[in-house]
């Protein structure tokens, strides 16, 4: 029999219409397994990954058989999938591996011309999926954009200023802010409640929304413009002070889509004339920090105005996993990604990750961390605060 040649997108094609096949061999179900949304969660069969939730693989779609470890930073294809399950670091050992699987070196005609119709049936259908994922993907970024936009620009005396200032970030202190943050008095929060019909006692779970007021923080990527709004719920505690809301770990922080590549540009330098840069505007040689989130972000604005240091580019990208992907202008020279003082061996690994994915790109790289073990940014400001209340 002679042996299939095929194209390594046909050969990705043929493995995505075997899809459920292939991920129950490769990645099997595990205790806490779930599928929601296209997304299927399971353990990460390249590590020893203890607990479902970091790892996950793109069922359907036009993000079929990619795949994401939150956790480490890591990601791929379907046949990278093949790659991590099986320890196979090289691209002709994965190929090799999938021929195997899909037994292309044994099938009788019969069989192959099926497998082929069933391929190009798959490809349609994920095709026609992908249109639509791609329309529901561009209102989502409409409405984030909407919601951003309907924010009041001024946050001076507003509830986004009284929480900041709770975590001693006084942006009156603050040279060079880009704007990004505004606050919305009345941002919708859904989330899922029990309602129990009065006649019949029948309890179903259906989807609710109240208002409330928020942090709203723009998400741009470079090209784009603004890509995503960042929401942090506040409330009010009945001492007066404005805090994040009490709604669970997931639901105080939130996003409309995936914001990969993008990141919240916090402060930009001064220019040659005295004014404000931003980050497009990068002349050549610039330093960008990168920070995980918008308080720490702030904080070392804050920290670099106290310390009399001026201005730099500052940005947020929203999470560790995301310092690897974070787009920058050209004319970017170096990196200070300010991490937080994490010494787990996946947030070590997600650091690596992107000191390495930066220096591929040419640019210098610098870490940034504080001395104390487990403080950063926000604690480190605090600190320097009191150091200099008690000097004066």
């Amino acid at each position: 029999m002679s042996r299939q040649t095929l194209t390594i997108e046909d050969l990705k094609d043929r493995l995505l219409a075997q899809l459920d096949g292939l991920v129950h061999h490769l990645a099997p179900p595990a205790p806490g397994s779930y599928t929601k949304a296209g997304l299927y969660a399971t353990l990460n069969p390249g590590r020893a990954d203890r607990n479902v939730g970091s790892f996950f693989i793109h069922m359907t779609g036009q993000k079929a058989g990619r795949w994401e470890d939150y956790a480490t930073g890591e990601h791929g294809d379907v046949l990278d999938l093949i790659g991590l399950s099986l320890g196979i670091s090289d691209p002709v050992g994965k190929i090799k591996a999938a021929r195997e699987w899909l037994g292309l070196d044994t099938e009788d005609p019969a069989t192959r011309r099926a497998r082929e119709e069933l391929a190009a049936r798959k490809k349609a259908e994920r095709e026609r999926q992908a249109a639509r994922e791609q329309q529901i993907e561009a209102r989502k970024r409409e409405i984030a954009r909407g919601l951003w936009f309907s924010g009041q620009e001024t946050i001076e005396g507003t509830p986004v200023d009284h929480y900041l200032a709770g975590r001693d970030i006084d942006i009156r202190t603050l040279p060079h802010l880009s704007g990004a943050i505004r606050f919305h008095s009345e941002c919708r929060y859904y989330f899922s409640a029990e309602i129990t019909d009065p006649e019949t006692g029948e309890v179903t779970r259906q989807t609710r929304w109240r208002a409330l007021p928020a942090m709203v923080t723009a998400i741009a990527r470079q090209g784009e413009g603004v890509i995503d709004c960042h929401r942090t719920y506040l409330e009010r505690r009945p001492d007066g002070a404005w805090v994040k809301a009490a709604l669970d770990e997931g639901d105080v922080k939130k996003v409309f889509t995936d914001y990969s590549g993008g990141s919240i540009r916090l402060c930009g330098e001064t220019g040659p004339r005295g004014g404000q840069l931003k980050l497009a505007q990068a002349p050549a040689g610039s330093t960008v920090w990168v920070t995980e989130g918008i308080e720490n972000g702030l904080a070392l604005v804050a920290l670099r105005a106290l310390t009399g240091r001026p201005p730099a580019f500052v940005i947020a990208a929203g999470a560790l996993f995301n310092f690897a992907r974070v787009e920058l202008p050209a004319n970017v020279a170096e990196v200070v990604l300010a991490a937080d003082n994490d010494s787990g061996i996946q947030a070590q690994a997600q650091l690596g990750r992107a000191i390495e994915a930066h220096r591929n790109k040419g640019r210098r790289v610098r870490v940034w961390r504080s001395e104390v073990p487990g403080e950063d940014l926000n604690d480190a400001l605090r600190r320097a605060l009191k150091e200099q209340e008690e000097v004066a």
